[in-house]
Parts: C-alpha cells; sequence; structure tokens
C-alpha cells in the first residue's frame, strides 16, 4: 500500500471549509460596501443604522474565519499526515509574508481592530442622532407652547370684554364699535342689546364656556409637557441602552477577530 492510499481524506474538507467562510466573508464585506455608496450615507440616522447592522452582522465574519482557520488546520493535519519531504522543505523556504494563511490572520487581527474603533464613532453618531430627536422634540413643544399662549390669551381677552359688559352693559356699544370685533359676534351682540335680560344670561353662559376653555386647555397643556418629560426620558434611555449593548457587541466580536488572528500567527510560525 503507497503513501497516498494511506493520506486521510482532509484536502477536500479544508478546501470546503476555507471557500465557504471566505464566502461569508465577501457577502458580509459587499453587502456594507453597497450601501456604503447610497447617495443618502450623508444622512446621520443611515449612518448609525449601518453601524448597528455591522456591528449585529459582524458574527457573520467571524463565523467565516473560523471555518477559514479549521479548513487551514486540517490541510495542516493531512500535510503532517503524509511524509511528502519536498513539500515540507518547500513550506520552510517561504517566507511568511508570502503566505496566504499568514495575510488571512492579519486580516481577522485588522477586523478586531475595527470593532474596537467602532465603539467610539457610533458613540458619537448616537449622540448627534439622539440631540436631533431633542431638537425636533423642542421645536414642536414651542410651537405647541406658543399656540396654547396665543389661544389662553385670546380667551381671556374675550372672558375680560364679556365681564365688563356684565358689569357696565354700555360697555357693548364701544365693542359693537371695535373694528376688530368679527362680524357674526358682532351681530350677536346686537341681537342681545335688544333684550337687557336675555343678553345677561348670554354674557354669563359665555363667561362660563370661556372659563372651561382655559381650564381645558391648561389641562391639555400639562398632558402635553408630562409627554414631553416621558420623551426626553425614553429617548435618553435609548441612547444609553443602544450605547451598551453595541459597545459590548463590537467588545466580544474584537476579541473573537483577535484571537483567531493572533493564535493564527501564532501557529504560522511554528
Amino acid at each position: 500500500m503507497t503513501v497516498s492510499e494511506n493520506r486521510p481524506h482532509l484536502p477536500p474538507s479544508s478546501r470546503v471549509l476555507t471557500w465557504v467562510g471566505l464566502i461569508l466573508i465577501l457577502t458580509f464585506f459587499l453587502d456594507f460596501l453597497v450601501r456604503l455608496t447610497s447617495p443618502q450615507m450623508s444622512n446621520i440616522e443611515l449612518q448609525l443604522t449601518l453601524l448597528n447592522d455591522l456591528v449585529d452582522r459582524g458574527v457573520i465574519p467571524l463565523i467565516g474565519l473560523a471555518l477559514m482557520y479549521a479548513g487551514f488546520w486540517f490541510q495542516r493535519f493531512a500535510n503532517a499526515a503524509a511524509i511528502i519531504p519536498e513539500a515540507a522543505a518547500s513550506k520552510e523556504s517561504l517566507a511568511a509574508w508570502q503566505d496566504p494563511k499568514f495575510w488571512t490572520f492579519v486580516f481577522a487581527s485588522l477586523l478586531g481592530l475595527m470593532f474596537v474603533l467602532i465603539i467610539p464613532f457610533h458613540y458619537a453618531r448616537t449622540g448627534d442622532v439622539i440631540q436631533k430627536a431633542l431638537a425636533q422634540v423642542e421645536q414642536e413643544w414651542t410651537g405647541n407652547k406658543t399656540s396654547f399662549d396665543q389661544q389662553m390669551n385670546q380667551i381671556k381677552l374675550e372672558e375680560q370684554q364679556w365681564q365688563a359688559i356684565s358689569k357696565d352693559p354700555t360697555q357693548l356699544d364701544q365693542l359693537l364699535q371695535n373694528p376688530q370685533l368679527p362680524p357674526q359676534q358682532k351681530t350677536i351682540l346686537s341681537q342681545l342689546k335688544q333684550d337687557p335680560q336675555v343678553l345677561k344670561q348670554n354674557v354669563d353662559a359665555r363667561v362660563q364656556q370661556l372659563q372651561q376653555q382655559q381650564t381645558q386647555l391648561t389641562t391639555q397643556f400639562t398632558e402635553a409637557e408630562k409627554k414631553k418629560v416621558e420623551v426626553l426620558k425614553r429617548l435618553d434611555g435609548e441612547r444609553s441602552i443602544t450605547r451598551l449593548r453595541i459597545g459590548m457587541r463590537s467588545v466580544l466580536l474584537a476579541v473573537g477577530f483577535v484571537s483567531i488572528g493572533w493564535t493564527g500567527l501564532r501557529d504560522a510560525s511554528r
């Protein structure tokens, strides 16, 4: 029986593992390279989404490198099992930087460094996105408060006018001469002027209605203020949780890539 017949059938398996690992790595990076060419990539929300996806799917190239490492190890075991002096001599004469395995493990170490560098960049982008959301909340809140103040001032002004009429009916003539008074309201006041009793009842009812509107507006404003506080707390909580999650995953991925890289480089030097 020849040496080749005693040789384990490992090289085909090692090639399959190596190619599958390489395909996983290429598909991972090709996907993100295509997304980087998007014309909307200057948007900070898209940048943050890309960083989140990069970390969330970072386990794919990690598995790919692990498969390639396993394929290299099987190939090395198969070569060690076969007695081929010429192959051993040629391997010894080959420099480390000329071996594709060497660059594979260097690439793994660089990926570990990349995921470490993602942490501060993701931290900054998260702050930008949350700050933009907070600014939008503040802008909406300012607009709602301005609208509330205008409505409240208008209601209070009208209430003062009606109360003035209830205390002194002669104020009705001055009010009717006001050019800023809406025509519909002026028509109603003209009709009420003919019957003082009905005028008093309508004045009291209108004052009460305006006071109810003030109460409703104040309640709505208070609820809006509570919602604003809740939104601010939620945004701050999301920022902390996102930073913690991405930071932990990035560190774990970096440890995995560096472990493969350094272990592979150490074994390759033997």
